[in-house]
């Protein structure tokens, strides 16, 4: 069995001339343009007050996580056939 090379190994360097490709990085914005896309739909949407752990936010009264906030936009833009936003790992 032969094991095909990583993505961004040492042999894609040799291979890709010296130049190593790498996959684009999320933007940091996202959470921003999730609650500014929300907000555009007329929820009530904002950042809930620091606590432990990951950041949490108030959706129409609910505290969600981001995650949540994404799958919702989501679904509001599937419906006006727009492209989802990406989820943050």
């Amino acid at each position: 069995m032969r094991r095909e090379p990583r993505e961004g190994s040492v042999s894609d360097y040799f291979t890709l001339g010296g130049h190593v490709r790498q996959p684009p990085t999320p933007e940091p914005t996202v959470a921003a343009d999730v609650l500014a896309y929300l907000e555009e739909c007329n929820f009530t949407v904002y950042a809930a007050p620091l606590g432990e752990g990951e950041p949490k936010y108030v959706y129409q009264g609910q505290v969600v996580t981001l995650d949540r906030l994404v799958a919702i936009a989501n679904d509001h833009r599937a419906l006006r056939q727009l492209p989802p936003f990406q989820v943050l790992q």
